[in-house]
């Protein structure tokens, strides 16, 4: 059974990758790597991409493109990320102090309402691969890349991954997406506009923190799912 502490952590991350999401979107996939040196000093990378939602096949956005996409400010957006980076440090050191093997990096992949973790082991120091190495082959491996895609540097990345490859070590497992508390604060606020003429300025207040806390992608999500729920009743 996963720890509570764990569990919440998890739940940390979602909330703040969902914050960072301006749009309805199908399925996302991220990356993250916490290297440890000497004198307790870290290093690492975050980076992640989402495909809208669409009835056309879409190409996978980068985050970091979403500030010039919807223009936003790009230093409260990159806090976000930034933000969002610290959570999954969090994560490690929670896994750490439940027992648990210190992981070096993390894939997330949340796909039809499913949150599925993927843990690393591999020590980032001695690989064989450098950063941008690692990156072309992460992509490759989850954002499905076609190989004829690739420029001459990227299929000689591949071509040596393929032909070298050692089956990592990984740890998977799920949750489900977190909607719930969403959920809840999406049905406070319908049901505070619902008495719009009798509400006090404290009330409208509320409103106002509910929609700015909950991130838009998920009140979108949210009134999907309580729409199912209305027809299926």
């Amino acid at each position: 059974m996963l720890a509570k502490s764990l569990k919440e952590a998890h739940e940390e991350i979602q909330q703040k990758i969902f914050k960072m999401l301006p749009e309805k979107w199908d399925r996302l996939y991220l990356y993250a790597s916490v290297i440890d040196h000497s004198d307790n000093l870290q290093t690492g990378e975050m980076f992640f991409f989402y495909y809208p939602r669409g009835v056309l096949k879409k190409k996978a956005i980068n985050v970091y493109e979403v500030p010039n996409k919807f223009n936003i400010d790009e230093s409260q957006y990159f806090s976000l990320a930034d933000e969002l980076y610290e959570s999954i440090k969090r994560l490690r050191n929670e896994c750490s102090s439940n027992h648990e093997r210190l992981w070096s990096n993390m894939t997330v992949l949340i796909e039809k309402l499913k949150y599925k973790v993927e843990y690393g082991y591999e020590d980032l120091n001695s690989s064989e691969f450098d950063v941008d190495e690692r990156r072309i082959i992460w992509r490759y491996r989850y954002l499905e890349m076609p190989y004829g895609s690739l420029n001459r540097k990227e299929r000689e990345v591949i071509n040596r991954y393929e032909k070298n490859e050692v089956k990592e070590k990984i740890k998977i497992f799920e949750l489900p997406l977190y909607t719930r508390k969403v959920n809840k604060e999406l049905k406070k606020m319908q049901r505070l506009e619902e008495s719009f003429d009798f509400v006090t300025e404290e009330k409208i207040e509320e409103m106002e923190f509910i929609k700015n806390y909950v991130p838009k992608s998920q009140i979108l999500l949210c009134k999907e799912l309580m729409n199912k729920e209305k027809l299926q009743a």
